[in-house]
């Protein structure tokens, strides 16, 4: 009995001891896990008798129920966490007094602007450590109320130091911002701390857009602006925080926006030169990112990109394009980055052909961004004849490569060059008014370089031999169907014309408008017989639709124009001839094996 009461009583004491340690550690402010491993040490424990049997217990010191103890940790957790945050929120005051002491003092002239200025951005840095500090502890809260307090103390310090002291400019103060952006997300990188990187990213683009409304100055904090993309940019790549680029680049977009905006105003306050390349800049820096992302790292495209390289060409590049013609500045710069751009678009292009037979969605994107930049660097190089040669070789090639590949894309690519090469030098304007209007008073002489461009498009068209291919798809079907409704078009224009011409020399006057009809109807129904015979011969369905197609618009142009203006001898020929080709190219297209497609 003796024994049981020493025992008791020492339990006691070490209750006590462990009580008065306690309220020690609540005092000190401990840690959650100091605190709990001290309440898990408060618990009631069993007394076992010399000599007793294993298991056995007082019956006068019954244990203290599980579901009790449970509740006492959630209440001393609580406890715990209000009254960390009223210590964090003490300590954050107070170092909100250090910074509006550094003011005072300033303002009062003890200290001059510039040491003011500079002792305020050092304490703000320290914070900004401090913060770094305390997440490489895993002190989570600590770390988010430095943060919080640097930013509170940092960013409106560079706004009154450019604004009211005018101590900093407008490139010194982003220089400041991009300074301390970029030691804060790094050291949020470093941690890993998602919350330390909104919380800066949020200050720094308030402050950006506030300092542009206030200063006028739009292109040192438009440079800052797109670092700052960057950085979340890659920030999202390596840490997943995929949300974080998003504000960032639709605020540089915006900016990007008011820069071409007031590059073309009346005042026009930037040098056309710098807002060109920092527009170019906005395009090259985000699509090489991509580039890196995809090519190097393996990756798909994913739709921040898609939705990012959409504004970039409709800002930077399209921005540039006016800002160039707005303010008459050298486009061979611009012309230049743009063709280097489309080059280096369609070597990244290649890379996937070699690695996923070009099948991957990265192909396509990559393409399409070499179109454009191709298309737009041309045209800003070199005039019109160069342009149309350039365009035709490059129409023949791609085309080539397409069939060579057996990519849709590239087709299309052809087809793109081709029409553009027919646009520019005329002929496409001169076959359609052969077709559709004065089929010799408003054609214009294109001369040899029209033939050049004739010879380009039927070129492209005996590319068009799918006999060993065993299945076509959308994309291809288009391509093809756009490069031989293009050559219909321009050949038979081409062929009015000149038989209009002839004929004209030949009577001595100009030909009547039902003769230039009956031509017209004559033109198209061996337009579609020579279609269908060729449908049959190189088994281009394509060639037989567009028989079809030419067929059915034929027949309803003699009901509305022949039937109108053409005499008995005309409508005899008009008749003969569309009659033949209804009896030709039925004929024709029923030879022509099916060959399987996919959806």
């Amino acid at each position: 009995m003796a024994d049981r009461l020493s025992a008791l009583e020492q339990q006691l004491l070490d209750l006590q001891q462990k009580l008065e340690k306690l309220e020690q550690r609540m005092d000190a402010g401990a840690r959650p896990a100091e605190h709990a491993e001290t309440m898990r040490e408060l618990r009631p424990r069993t007394v076992v008798e010399p000599g007793a049997t294993r298991g056995g217990t007082l019956p006068d010191a019954p244990a203290v129920p599980r579901q009790a103890t449970s509740e006492d940790e959630e209440l001393a957790a609580i406890a715990f966490n209000f009254t960390t945050c009223i210590t964090l929120s003490g300590r954050s005051l107070i170092i909100l007094g250090g910074a509006y002491l550094i003011r005072a003092l300033t303002e009062s002239r003890m200290l001059p602007a510039s040491a003011g200025v500079a002792l305020g951005l050092a304490y703000a840095v320290l914070w900004i450590l401090a913060a770094g500090r305390a997440a490489g502890k895993g002190l989570k809260g600590d770390a988010t109320f430095h943060v919080v307090v640097a930013t509170a103390i940092a960013f409106p310090l560079i706004f009154e130091a450019t604004v009211h002291f005018h101590f900093l400019g407008s490139q010194s103060s982003a220089i400041a911002l991009a300074f301390l952006s970029a030691l804060s997300l790094a050291i949020a990188w470093r941690f890993r701390n998602q919350i330390m990187a909104w919380i800066i990213t949020v200050a720094a683009l308030m402050t950006a857009v506030v300092l542009i409304v206030n200063t006028g100055a739009v292109l040192p904090f438009e440079a800052f602006l797109l670092v700052l993309g960057l950085s979340t940019l890659w920030l999202g790549y390596d840490r997943k925080w995929s949300l974080l680029r998003w504000p960032v680049a639709l605020v540089v977009d915006f900016v990007a926006l008011g820069l071409v905006l007031r590059a073309i105003g009346p005042e026009r306050p930037d040098p056309p030169n710098m807002v060109i390349g920092l527009l170019m800049a906005l395009v090259g820096s985000y699509i090489a990112s991509f580039a890196v992302r995809t090519l190097v790292r393996g990756r798909d495209i994913v739709l921040f990109e898609i939705v990012q390289t959409a504004a970039s060409l409709l800002l930077g590049l399209g921005g540039s394009v006016v800002v160039v013609r707005a303010t008459h500045a050298a486009v061979e710069p611009l012309g230049v980055i743009s063709l280097a751009l489309g080059v280096g678009s369609y070597a990244v292009a290649f890379a996937f052909i070699s690695r996923t037979h070009g099948k991957s969605v990265n192909f396509y994107f990559y393409t399409a961004l070499a179109l454009v930049f191709a298309l737009a660097g041309l045209r800003l190089l070199l005039g019109d004849t160069l342009l149309i040669l350039s365009f035709c070789a490059l129409a023949v090639i791609v085309t080539l490569l397409g069939r060579r590949f057996i990519h849709p894309a590239l087709l299309l690519h052809g087809f793109t060059y081709l029409l553009g090469a027919a646009w520019v030098s005329g002929l496409l304007e001169d076959a359609g008014s052969s077709i559709l209007g004065d089929a010799a008073a408003h054609v214009r002489e294109s001369g040899w370089i029209g033939w050049l461009v004739l010879l380009a498009s039927v070129g492209c068209a005996l590319t068009l031999n799918r006999k060993r291919e065993s299945q076509v798809g959308l994309m291809t079907r288009v391509a093809r169907l756009g490069q031989v409704g293009l050559l219909v078009i321009l050949l038979g224009g081409t062929t009015i014309y000149l038989v209009v011409i002839l004929v004209t020399h030949l009577l001595g006057h100009t030909l009547e408008q039902g003769g230039v009809a009956t031509l017209r109807t004559v033109v198209f129904a061996c337009s579609a017989v020579i279609l269908a015979a060729s449908a049959r011969r190189w088994e281009i369905h394509e060639m037989g639709w567009l028989a079809w197609v030419l067929l059915g618009g034929t027949s309803l142009k003699v009901l509305l124009e022949d039937l109108r203006y053409s005499g008995p001898l005309l409508l005899f020929m008009a008749f003969a001839a569309i009659g033949i080709a209804f009896i030709l190219v039925p004929r024709l297209l029923s030879r022509t094996r099916p060959v399987a497609h996919s959806g």
